[in-house]
């Protein structure tokens, strides 16, 4: 059981590596535009790449990797590799972009296993909050998380639709 602030940017980064490392089964994201989160990094990518390819293995009703954007836009010009999964494992992974009315929220959560949080408080700030193997510190992020998918959206297409 791990309780961490964080401070700085690279701490922030150090901690979504430790977090993509740490979900072997659900992994859920809350994001602006994934840009931090750096996906497309050969690293992560492979992670995220196991962790769907677990599905196969151990399969579960619930999407082994969601994620809610609030630019999905920048999502489909920065992270084509991230798309590129999208292809391949609809619907294990689903990427949806949040509802305008939460445009407001400024926040970034990264949650894996239910048991692992990462919260980001202000998107232009790295002051975060680390915690591992805490499923009942991590309870109240993950309820916000499903509050916010549950508002709706519109999920991403992997395919780009027209001429």
């Amino acid at each position: 059981m791990t309780r961490k602030l964080l401070t700085t940017w690279r701490e922030y980064d150090e901690a979504i590596r430790e977090m993509l490392a740490l979900a072997p089964t659900t992994l859920r994201i809350f994001d602006e535009d994934l840009a931090l989160l750096k996906l497309e990094d050969p690293a992560r990518l492979a992670t995220l790449r196991r962790l769907l390819a677990a599905r196969e293995r151990t399969p579960r009703r619930d999407s082994r990797l969601t994620i809610v954007v609030q630019n999905s836009e920048s999502v489909r010009r920065h992270d084509p590799q991230l798309i590129d999964l999208l292809c391949i494992h609809a619907p294990d992974l689903r990427i949806v972009q949040a509802p305008d009315h939460l445009a407001s929220l400024t926040d970034s959560l990264l949650i894996a296993d239910d048991r692992h949080v990462l919260v980001r408080f202000e998107r232009s700030q790295p002051r975060a909050r680390l915690l591992i193997d805490e499923p009942a510190e991590c309870a109240p992020y993950l309820r916000r998380f499903e509050d916010i998918v549950a508002e709706g959206g519109d999920a991403m297409s992997p395919t780009t639709f027209g001429l």
